[in-house]
């Protein structure tokens, strides 16, 4: 089997959703991308790649997103899995980011009701990603090791021309993922460029007859967001969909 896969239509049966890439030459800058990913990451041995194709996320649709995983066995909770929303990733992240923390203080963060997060809470202690206390008032992180299995999500904005543009949606593409870039159509790049970019925080890639990294990417600890947990999901749903 293929460690690479593809993704370039949206897949309802998981809930996940993506747009219609705009033919042009925009769009083959980006297949030239990929065909390089796909030779490049065919080689590994264990590591995989999910490749998502504008997929729709909070902010919009980045062009292209590199998930790199290590697959791990099917979870047995994985029924509970896929009835998991945004609003409960959302408090899934913090109590992971806090550890132990009570339902009182996840209520005041998030501003949902303390029913709303007890209602929540049970939803991810069935999906074995929190401990509850026998009281119901306080949560405990499940180590993240145990249900997120992605090791890298690499945001791409690619442009033809407009590189300001890319440069802008590619830092707000890094509230999800690890790195992010910008994909442009030259031979080479100027300074102002490369400026603007380490100033954000992002990466440069350049394509025209070759691939080449011009600038690496600043690097988030994974999960990001809430996103970030959602590519996770995706990735556990489309083994299972693909099975």
């Amino acid at each position: 089997m293929s460690n690479v896969k593809i993704y370039t239509k949206s897949i309802p049966e998981i809930k996940y959703f993506s747009r219609q890439a705009t033919q042009g030459q925009e769009f083959e800058m980006v297949k030239s991308f990929i065909t390089y990913i796909e030779k490049k990451y065919s080689k590994l041995t264990y590591k995989k790649i999910a490749i998502f194709i504008e997929p729709q996320i909070g902010t919009g649709y980045p062009d292209i997103v590199l998930v790199e995983y290590y697959e791990k066995k099917v979870s047995q909770n994985s029924e509970f899995r896929k009835l998991l929303t945004d609003n409960d990733l959302k408090v899934l992240l913090e109590v992971q980011r806090r550890k132990n923390t009570s339902v009182f203080e996840l209520s005041n963060l998030l501003g949902y009701q303390v029913e709303e997060i007890k209602r929540i809470l049970s939803k991810l202690y069935k999906a074995n990603f929190v401990h509850i206390s026998s009281t119901l008032n306080y949560v405990r992180n499940v180590p993240l090791g145990e249900y997120f299995e992605v090791k890298k999500i690499i945001s791409i904005e690619a442009k033809i021309d407009k590189w300001s543009e890319a440069i802008r949606q590619a830092a707000t593409n890094s509230w999800f993922s690890s790195e992010s870039y910008v994909l442009l159509n030259k031979e080479s790049c100027s300074e102002t460029i490369i400026n603007k970019c380490k100033q954000q925080g992002i990466g440069v890639i350049l394509v025209n007859g070759k691939i080449e990294k011009k600038l690496e990417s600043n690097v988030n600890r994974l999960p990001v967001s809430y996103v970030s947990l959602k590519f996770n999901e995706w990735i556990q749903s489309l083994k299972e969909f693909e099975h």
